[in-house]
């Protein structure tokens, strides 16, 4: 054995003896620590962190403040192919499947970006053919506090809904756009002068979709992108899936993240909907870089 294969063997060896995964919640959330992703990582503690990840639907890998452009997008590559973001406009110098998320953003005048706090429970981007199954965080610059990002087990809240409810939406289909009609009065700028320049057509989705790999069901929508529910208006949809989002995310199945520096948070997008949190002081830096892994067409 040659003395880099040798010392990548010993590096991974002490990876996976050191490496310890604690649950957050019983529904939701798990922590890693004891790994060093700027290190080679191979096959078998990649295994481990993606059964993590699918197990506990989002998976937090700690302590990686020191880790490079290059090693980020490294890391969400252990986790499957990674597919451009649909908000192209702030991306990582050289590095065009990392987007920034940022609250220092300036707008194309120069001045600050204005910070939108209309978040909604959502999965991104449901109006493509193969929307992702991961949506990866990771914390390059954080508040003192607030600012998590939370996460709600769509699966396993799916599974808790009266066996009525299941039955009614099982079989439901979305239509699916860059921003539903119904919300045009409150949408973003460029991503409503997109939507109105489109010529595509909706992209149909299932409202509960299935696992490829566990065969476990999810609720699964974008409530923004959602121009309807087949079969409702536009407005009847918003105020369906709204009802939906109020039954599906109790405190059981969800967790808020706040971040800690150098945090990787991997969300498994095929069983959940997660959200961003404003409640901080926007006065203090909050910087984080987002991947996205191409997933396969819903069903």
């Amino acid at each position: 054995m040659s003395a880099v294969l040798q010392q990548a063997s010993t590096q991974n060896s002490q990876n996976l003896q050191h490496l310890k995964i604690t649950k957050v919640k019983e529904h939701i959330g798990a922590i890693v620590t004891g790994v060093d992703l700027a290190q080679p990582v191979d096959a078998a503690l990649q295994k481990q962190l993606y059964n993590a990840a699918v197990e506990n639907v989002v998976l937090i890998i700690r302590g990686q403040a020191h880790l490079t452009p290059a090693q980020v997008q490294a890391a969400g590559e252990l986790f499957g192919e990674l597919m451009e973001d649909q908000n192209r406009r702030y991306l990582v110098d050289g590095f065009p499947l990392i987007s920034v998320l940022d609250n220092r953003h300036l707008d194309s005048n120069g001045k600050p970006a204005k910070v939108s706090n209309n978040s909604t429970w959502h999965t991104d981007h449901t109006n493509q053919e193969l929307p992702p199954k991961f949506t990866m965080l990771y914390a390059v610059a954080v508040p003192d506090k607030g600012g998590a990002t939370s996460v709600c087990n769509s699966r396993a809240a799916y599974e808790a809904l009266p066996d009525d409810l299941r039955t009614k939406i099982t079989p439901m289909k979305t239509e699916n756009t860059l921003i539903s009609s119904a919300r045009f009065k409150i949408a973003n700028p460029d991503i409503l002068q997109s939507q109105l320049a489109s010529k595509k057509p909706p992209t149909v989705q299932p409202l509960v979709r299935t696992h490829p790999e566990t065969g476990t069901k999810a609720v699964w929508f974008h409530k923004s992108k959602t121009e309807k529910v087949i079969g409702m208006t536009p407005e009847d949809t918003q105020d369906f899936l709204q009802d939906l989002t109020d039954r599906i995310t109790q405190p059981q199945f969800c967790y808020a993240h706040e971040y800690q520096k150098g945090d990787l948070l991997i969300i498994d997008d095929r069983a959940s909907l997660h959200k961003a949190g404003f409640d901080f002081d926007h006065s203090q830096h909050r910087r984080l870089y987002r991947m996205l892994v191409r997933g396969d067409k819903p069903y």
